[in-house]
């Protein structure tokens, strides 16, 4: 038996996820490598008071809905001292793509941008989008809400304004996404608190003027596809025209841009995907996702073991301070 698995020491932590998520991320090997650490993961019925549940030092929650909503400000009203993993309005930020993207301009890095978007509210506002956007074809047409249905993927590549009006399947309210030229190449960088990883996938090749110009007539205007980011690019090299390989974003930067986006954005745990600017000689990022599938990940069960130790320790360390307060303040009232 490990040293912390008397139950005094454990680090409760209840979870609260979708089924297919409960499937991919906790697995058995996970949560036994945990609890040989001190960790031990509760599962929560959602259905339930979470007051009248086991005692939680940290929540972690990927559910949605009023009802939940409710149940989990009730429970952080009466648990100060839990942590929430993560705040539900730093979530919803997230859900909506417009929103989404705005804290990247808190982050203040001369590299980092984002691509030129509009919002189309309704049917009527597409007719005047070439004259008022200022965006160039081709763009990406995406559904506003980013609430992980399958409907929040159905994306198009639109190359002119006859493709928006007719060939695209999504219905306003909308985002309509400058395409720019990256290398064919996605950068999805894993964040955790202080742990960044970043791996490349495949993405949209170039497109040069002729080339838009035969999909274009070829496809009536508009092609659908369901996710933009594709397989792990094994052997390193991008789907670019160039066919040269485009290098990782360095580390520090990488380092930089993950921890000023978790404190715009006041989450834990989170991916970005990010691209090359092939207009200029900076990155764009492009998408940001709470609760990402870190098991895709080499040795996950490290990095999130060593996350939640890190919470319990930052909630040790404000006890210690809370304590300390306390005490000060009974030294000055004798």
């Amino acid at each position: 038996m490990s040293e912390f698995e008397t139950e005094g020491n454990l680090f409760h932590v209840g979870y609260a996820l979708p089924a297919r998520k409960i499937k991919a991320f906790m697995v058995p090997s996970f949560i036994d490598f945990a609890r040989e650490r001190g960790i031990e993961f509760i599962s929560i019925d959602v259905s339930k008071p979470l007051t009248d549940q086991a005692p939680f030092d940290c929540i972690l929650h990927k559910v949605y809905g009023d009802e939940w909503n409710l149940n989990l400000q009730n429970f952080s009203v009466h648990n100060p001292n839990a942590t929430i993993i993560d705040p539900l309005s730093a979530i919803q930020r997230l859900h909506n793509r417009i929103s989404m993207l705005e804290p990247v301009s808190q982050v203040n890095i001369p590299q980092l941008k984002i691509p030129n978007q509009i919002l189309v509210q309704d049917s009527e506002s597409l007719k005047n989008v070439e004259t008022t956007s200022g965006l160039n074809f081709p763009v990406i047409a995406k559904p506003l809400l980013a609430d992980g249905t399958t409907k929040a993927h159905d994306m198009s590549l639109v190359f002119n304004h006859d493709g928006l009006m007719k060939e695209i399947k999504l219905e306003p309210p909308m985002v309509l996404q400058q395409f720019v030229n990256h290398g064919g190449t996605i950068f999805k960088v894993y964040v955790a608190d202080d742990y960044v990883k970043c791996v490349k996938r495949s993405s949209l090749p170039d497109l040069s003027k002729d080339t838009i110009e035969k999909i274009a007539s070829d496809s009536g205007g508009a092609i659908s596809f369901s996710r933009i980011s594709g397989a792990v690019i094994a052997d390193g090299r991008s789907s670019n025209n160039s066919g040269e390989e485009l290098k990782m974003p360095a580390t520090e930067f990488l380092v930089e841009v993950a921890k000023g986006l978790s404190k715009a954005l006041g989450l834990h745990l989170f991916n970005f995907d990010m691209i090359r600017d092939g207009e200029g000689d900076g990155y764009l990022v492009i998408d940001i996702n709470y609760f990402p599938g870190y098991e895709k990940l080499p040795s996950y069960e490290t990095v999130m073991v060593d996350f939640f130790l890190n919470i319990k320790k930052l909630q040790e360390l404000k006890e210690m301070t809370k304590k300390e307060i306390d005490d000060r303040i009974d030294e000055t009232e004798v």
